[in-house]
């Protein structure tokens, strides 16, 4: 009796070490600081976390999330953003962002040449128009007087993505 005890005590912690390690493995693997769509370096004031299947994934930044969103056809949930000048967590549903402006923390700064070895026009870029998040109004605001761009609640800048 106490051996079956023994074992079965051995077998129970070798199968949470193993459920342990397996766990440990999959967060190694994930690569914190590249966006989980463009693979680009996350900015720590433009940092978003969207659900993506259930699961919480990072982003570069909100136009990333919501680009996801438009070319996967799956349903994205954005559940925080970060504020641009603070870089604090923010709700989205309290959020106001710049959209377009001239700052947009994804922006390639290589030229992108083609064939030929020519400039090439960069026709489109999953992460622009620039979406800058702020906690005020008045921020926000601000920030577009200096940098252009429309000012407006995330909610309708996330409705302009999904039509």
């Amino acid at each position: 009796m106490q051996r079956r005890v023994w074992f079965a005590g051995l077998v129970c912690i070798l199968a949470a070490l193993a459920l342990g390690y397996a766990g440990w493995r999959s967060f190694t693997h994930t690569d914190a600081d590249q966006c989980y769509a463009c693979k680009r370096p996350i900015h720590a004031h433009s940092r978003t976390v969207a659900l993506v299947d259930g699961r919480p994934r990072l982003f570069c930044c909100p136009a990333c999330a919501l680009s996801q969103h438009e070319q996967k056809g799956t349903p994205i949930s954005i559940t925080r953003l970060t504020s641009f000048l603070t870089g604090k967590p923010l709700s989205p549903d309290d959020a106001y962002v710049v959209r377009a402006s001239d700052v947009n923390m994804c922006e390639r700064t290589k030229e992108l040449v083609d064939a030929d070895k020519r400039a090439a026009d960069l026709r489109y870029d999953r992460c622009a128009p620039s979406l800058i998040a702020f906690a005020a109004r008045s921020d926000a605001v601000q920030f577009a007087r200096e940098h252009g761009g429309e000012v407006m609640p995330f909610s309708q800048a996330a409705a302009a993505f999904s039509k």
